[in-house]
């Protein structure tokens, strides 16, 4: 009870630094998933199982619900090659205990769906696509964020042209978009300093380490933590996440 009450005490302060204009959600994000020719089917399902679970931990949820609004928009996007498609949820109003379930259920669906990407680490194409996925979208937000996670650097694309990092970059902060990253270190060493140097753009943006995808879904739930709380949560152990797991 006192953790949760110092908590809601401490966003209410930090909130009236963030948000300078009125805003219909506290914050619009894009979860951007790696499913370029690196990422197995085992590991792809992990992501998902880890973006889901995240989604349904309470403290994700008490922080999404935690800001001057009470409420995000989110959405999934499945990016890799820039020759093949993308796929993406629909966007989430998240304001309730069943609104969290409907999206955890969408995301799920991707679980059972078969070559889904392959080829390159296309990062920059898919910055670009969350981007224009969140400038389509009408709805005021206090913060806009793209959370990309990924377990390689950007390549060459194997077909077709391809919007490069530093490009996407450049747009994300001239759109005032907070583009964070989470690698996932099973194939490169250090990628989280790649990620630091090459990617990741904005206001307090940051990068989260996840040691392998089994790591993943703690991973995640740190990093939501982060993203839907502008940042609270950064020096703060969840209560619930070693219950959660």
């Amino acid at each position: 009870m006192f953790r949760a009450g110092f908590i809601a005490l401490l966003f209410s302060f930090i909130s009236t630094h963030i948000y300078a204009q009125p805003a219909e959600v506290d914050v619009k994000i894009v979860i951007a998933v790696d499913a370029s020719g690196s990422v197995d089917a085992r590991e792809f399902r992990l992501q998902i199982e880890g973006i889901s679970r995240a989604i349904r931990h309470p403290d994700v949820q008490f922080a999404a619900r935690s800001g001057p609004v009470g409420q995000v928009l989110a959405a999934v996007l499945i990016w890799s090659d820039a020759s093949h498609s993308k796929h993406s949820t629909k966007w989430h109003l998240l304001n309730s205990a069943q609104s969290f379930e409907d999206f955890a259920s969408e995301i799920d669906k991707f679980k059972i769906v078969s070559a889904v990407g392959g080829g390159g680490t296309n990062i920059g194409d898919a910055l670009v696509y969350a981007i224009s996925m969140i400038e389509q979208n009408q709805v005021e937000s206090g913060r806009d964020v793209v959370d990309v996670s990924g377990d390689g650097p950007e390549t060459k694309p194997w077909a077709g042209a391809a919007i490069a990092l530093e490009d996407a970059r450049k747009l994300a902060r001239r759109r005032g978009i907070t583009v964070n990253g989470l690698a996932i270190e099973t194939d490169v060493d250090g990628l989280h300093l790649w990620y630091r140097q090459n990617l990741i753009v904005g206001a307090n943006s940051f990068v989260e380490i996840a040691a392998d995808f089994d790591d993943f879904k703690q991973a995640i739930v740190r990093k939501l933590l982060r993203e839907l709380s502008g940042g609270m949560f950064s020096e703060l152990k969840p209560l619930t996440l070693a219950q959660n797991q």
